[in-house]
């Protein structure tokens, strides 16, 4: 089985990364993942998506990447979101209530929608 690797698939604009996720999430996978999200995270980025379309099979160690990219995001002020968990991965957030504590969405626009990259409000003059 191929093991397909990571990567960034783009600025999305307004500080938007979204990062493809590994076929499969585990040992072999995991630390070249959370130095990508931390890499994303590093370019000043806003909104972090993790893409798990292509993501078909997730450990342990995988739902460590999750929070360790979700806690650097939160960190440095960025916000994170998964993307479309396959079935199994989807099951295993379930289980592991990591879907309580990361948002996940069933596309990138439902994400922008709910989480939108953050935006300096104005200050308000009285």
């Amino acid at each position: 089985m191929s093991r397909g690797g990571n990567q960034t698939t783009g600025d999305r604009g307004g500080g938007v990364q979204v990062l493809r996720m590994p076929e499969e999430l585990d040992l072999a996978t995991a630390d070249g993942t959370v130095e990508q999200g931390y890499a994303a995270i590093a370019r000043h980025t806003r909104l972090v998506l993790l893409d798990l379309t292509g993501t078909s099979f997730c450990d342990a160690r995988g739902l460590s990447v999750f929070t360790r990219i979700a806690n650097r995001s939160e960190a440095t002020g960025c916000r994170c979101g998964l993307i479309a968990p396959q079935p199994p991965v989807a099951r295993v957030l379930r289980i592991s209530g990591l879907d309580a504590r990361i948002p996940v969405f069933a596309t990138i626009g439902d994400a922008l929608a709910h989480l939108g990259p953050c935006t300096p409000q104005p200050p308000s003059h009285p």
